[in-house]
């Protein structure tokens, strides 16, 4: 049973100046603020892993999520929320273009539109001239993205409203990591009728973990081995975090050995360029100071021999990497040598996505419709038995379907997220995390290059996480 407000929250003010907030404080580092996340973090991760409309698992998704973002209501204050306003800014702007997409028009103004020469000859031939259209050409899938938006704002407002730390987000994140290698491995094992394939379509056969699609397990495989990588590192800086020293290592080991053996090529480049991003991380990070040492045995050899513990990961990653291709247990690497990239369907599509642009980059054609307007330009040549329901590149399906509103809004967070790192380059002990903070949104962005990770609600929770993570390192920093 939840407390009331007066009970339920308790301030104390830290070294930054700001109020941290433990909520029913159950021991040091673990209060109901965190369970209460993790319990969003355990929906999210079982139910919304895939990136379709008309997956049953939406159901529950949302619902369950709608009720956290009514918690977060109750104990929100305005302090709290003008701390992140930057990110509830760019997050409502987000929201508001999705609202304006679906605003019925007048015919006269619809009319005028660019990109709507088609549908227009359709309304005059049918004698529909004087119906009101909204601006996007897919109602129906632009209200499904407007419904979709109350997972990342439940993780948003939750997380603020239980003011958890950089440090208690990025565990969540890792726990949902190692849950999606544990559900990759037992897939493995099962094989292709295993039931841990819940989604009706998923590349069954694949360690897909927690996902439907394989690239996407992929690309969290490398997001969360640099979050289990950061996480081991500061665990050397506390006096009491010996078992943690030794859990993070494991953790990371165990992400690697199922991402190996999936089938994506591109998610297989991100892991290998993980695993040297993280080494560098070992590399450059300082020495605990002496008086921090831990004062049990295993902590203090630990801190007596720092290169040894440098170079048993580097040993055992390079190890573990090399004893999968020589035994011929990567599929992705396999199908890297064997196969043209050229011949892959997204630089099949990248003809048409260009000319997409062209004809809706000023006023997009409505977040939601890209399977719908492809088939407006969908040439001969790529009829196929499957279809096309995303632009596999969605720094382009982004600008296409909200215009340059879309663009804009995207520059701006990138030039917020630059600012943020930006106070960690400079600053003399936080590199390390200035290099984790941009290798993992540059994995993010790569892979959106490529596929189109942030569809699906669970990386839109995680990607909220991050920022909101990031955004408290970075106010830290400039505090003191």
């Amino acid at each position: 049973m939840l407390r009331s407000k007066n009970d339920w929250v308790k301030a104390k003010m830290v070294n930054s100046g700001e109020r941290r907030v433990q909520v029913g404080e159950i021991g040091e580092g673990l209060n109901w603020g965190w369970i209460i996340l993790a319990l969003l973090a355990a929906v999210v991760t079982f139910t919304g892993g895939a990136s379709r409309f008309d997956a049953i698992q939406i159901v529950p998704l949302r619902s369950l999520s709608a009720l956290f973002l009514v918690l977060s209501l109750f104990f929100l204050t305005k302090e709290w929320l003008k701390a992140e306003r930057a990110l509830i800014i760019l997050f409502a702007c987000f929201a508001l273009m999705v609202m304006l997409q679906l605003v019925p028009l007048p015919a006269l103004i619809w009319q005028i539109l660019t990109g709507r020469t088609g549908i227009l000859q359709l309304d005059t031939a049918l004698g529909l001239e004087g119906i009101w259209r909204p601006l996007t050409l897919t109602p129906m899938r632009s209200w499904n993205v407007l419904g979709s938006l109350v997972v990342p704002a439940a993780g948003l407002l939750l997380a603020i409203a239980v003011r958890a730390s950089s440090l208690t987000l990025l565990r969540i994140v890792a726990g949902v990591g190692v849950v999606n290698a544990l559900f990759g491995l037992l897939q493995i094992v099962t094989g292709r009728s295993s039931v841990l394939y819940y989604y009706e379509v998923t590349n069954r056969g694949g360690a897909v973990g927690v996902f439907a699609n394989e690239n996407h397990a992929a690309f969290f495989a490398s997001c969360s081995m640099l979050v289990v990588t950061l996480l081991g590192l500061k665990a050397r800086k506390e006096r009491s975090a010996v078992w943690e020293r030794l859990i993070y290592p494991s953790a990371f080991f165990l992400i690697l050995l199922v991402a190996l053996t999936g089938g994506s090529r591109a998610g297989f480049v991100a892991v290998l360029g993980t695993i040297l991003v993280s080494m560098t991380m070992l590399a450059l990070f300082p020495r605990p100071r002496e008086g921090i040492r831990a004062q049990h045995k295993v902590g203090r050899w630990f801190d007596q021999y720092p290169r040894l513990i440098l170079a048993i990961p580097v040993f055992f990653a390079l190890l573990t990497a090399v004893a999968f291709l020589a035994l011929d247990r990567t599929p992705a690497f396999r199908d890297i040598l064997v196969k043209n990239s050229f011949e892959d369907l997204r630089w099949s599509l990248w003809p048409v996505i260009k000319v997409m642009l062209e004809d809706h980059w000023a006023l997009g054609t409505g977040f939601g419709s890209f399977e719908q307007v492809y088939h407006i330009y969908e040439p001969s040549a790529l009829l196929m038995p499957s279809y096309v329901n995303q632009a596999h590149n969605d720094w382009a399906q982004f600008i296409i379907e909200g215009g340059v509103l879309a663009g804009l809004l995207l520059t701006a967070l990138i030039a917020w997220m630059a600012k943020a790192i930006g106070t960690m380059v400079f600053h003399r002990t936080r590199k390390v995390y200035a290099i984790f903070w941009m290798s993992i949104f540059a994995i993010v962005a790569a892979a959106s290059l490529v596929d189109y990770p942030l569809r699906t609600p669970l990386f839109q929770l995680v990607a909220v996480w991050l920022l909101l993570a990031l955004s408290r390192d970075a106010r830290d920093i400039s505090a003191t």
